[in-house]
């Protein structure tokens, strides 16, 4: 009798899409396909950061009130008010994700950011591997997500 020895996809990679991830300017295509849990939950993530509450149809509740507060004059409980805004939609919304830490960079931490913000959200859906997820509010106006 004999046994025929197969082996098994050991890599991360998969040949399966899970989702589609909306590209930057500088890539050839405006949708990539999602091969990871991980990359898929960092979408997910930033959808969910970057969605005003109230902007997605047949799901009002969907979202955050982020892009109000980020843009706000930086005052001393600017940190608080992310940190509240944050974190109970993705632990409604998104509970596969565990936020292993949430770091705000005003002017107070880094004298170089006039009237800058940045948040830095590490996290993890994978309990091997952790992303980092962080978004710039920047004097001239712009959110960088990166």
């Amino acid at each position: 009798m004999g046994y025929k020895i197969v082996p098994t996809q050991t890599n991360k990679t998969s040949t399966r899409v899970l989702g589609i991830s909306y590209a930057s300017s500088n890539n050839q295509s405006q949708f990539t396909p999602i091969y990871t849990t991980n990359d898929q939950a960092l979408e997910n993530l930033k959808t969910l950061l970057l969605t005003r509450v109230g902007e997605r149809y047949s799901q009002p509740e969907f979202g955050t009130f982020l892009l109000n507060v980020i843009f706000e004059p930086i005052n001393d409980d600017i940190k608080r008010k992310i940190e509240d805004l944050i974190l109970p939609p993705i632990s409604k919304f998104l509970p596969y994700i565990t936020i292993d830490q949430i770091e705000i960079i005003t002017k107070e931490d880094d004298p170089t950011l006039d009237h800058s913000v940045t948040v830095k959200i590490t996290f993890s859906a994978d309990p091997y591997e952790i992303n980092t997820l962080t978004l710039s509010a920047t004097e001239n106006g712009t959110l960088v997500v990166e």
